[in-house]
């Protein structure tokens, strides 16, 4: 899950529901793209879904576990089940873009000063199984390794920028985009001064002037975090849902 603090509530939003806020962003670029990157931009994380449905609780916080404080021990056989679904549900292209992003998390799975040994050792399963695979598929696709390239930097672009939507990535913030040349170009996301959730991105790669997002979340209770893991779960069973917003502005 992902926290987003307001001034009078904090929210929980799944991992899911920031990945299509992702969709959402890349289907607004400005340039036609191949369906493929913009469902699994959308779909990148189908890998926590049931994880998202039975959270666990982080007695530390009180709350259910914030997704970076879930260590790949768990998530990256999680990360390999979403891969295998998605390439069931809608087949190899979509598979090796999601795969591809999850190679790229776990390529900056690094921080060794944090990550237990379990945890580095099942990131680095996940490579060495996925890598095979990825290659096959895209030598199936046909794909070159610059389209490959290009459509994976799609997609972890459109990721960062729902993050900092969503309130778990500082702004301003820079990000990395792949140019319609192929060489990087990067972006700045930076907070509209008292518009809360309301950005500026420069230079504006949208084909549109600004972009209003929407999603749903569930909102702590006012102290922001439960007691006990009893109480987070009654909470999630039945919490209701409110909607939030987020806009991109040129």
């Amino acid at each position: 899950m992902l926290f987003r603090t307001h001034a009078d509530a904090v929210l929980a939003i799944s991992q899911p529901m920031h990945a299509w806020l992702s969709g959402q962003i890349l289907r607004a670029w400005d340039e036609t793209l191949p369906e493929p990157p913009l469902l699994a931009a959308e779909q990148h994380d189908i890998g926590w879904m049931d994880w998202e449905t039975a959270p666990s609780f982080d007695p530390a916080t009180g709350r259910p576990h914030l997704f970076r404080a879930v260590g790949a021990a768990t998530h990256a056989p999680m990360w390999a089940l979403g891969v295998r679904r998605a390439h069931e549900a809608w087949g190899a292209h979509v598979a090796l873009l999601i795969s591809r992003h999850g190679g790229v998390i776990y390529r900056r799975y690094t921080d060794r000063h944090r990550a237990a040994e379990a945890d580095l050792a099942a990131a680095d399963r996940y490579l060495e199984i996925q890598g095979p695979i990825e290659r096959d598929w895209a030598r199936r696709l046909e794909l070159d390794e610059g389209a490959l390239a290009r459509q994976t930097a799609l997609v972890a672009v459109a990721d960062a920028l729902s993050l900092a939507l969503c309130g778990e990535l500082r702004t301003p913030l820079d990000v990395e985009a792949p140019g319609r040349g192929g060489a990087p170009r990067a972006l700045r996301v930076s907070p509209l001064p008292g518009q809360p959730f309301e950005f500026t991105l420069s230079p504006w790669p949208f084909r549109v002037d600004a972009i209003a997002l929407e999603g749903e979340a569930r909102p702590l209770p006012t102290e922001g975090r439960f007691a006990d893991e009893a109480a987070m779960q009654s909470w999630f069973a039945a919490s209701a849902r409110t909607a939030f917003h987020a806009r991109l502005i040129r």
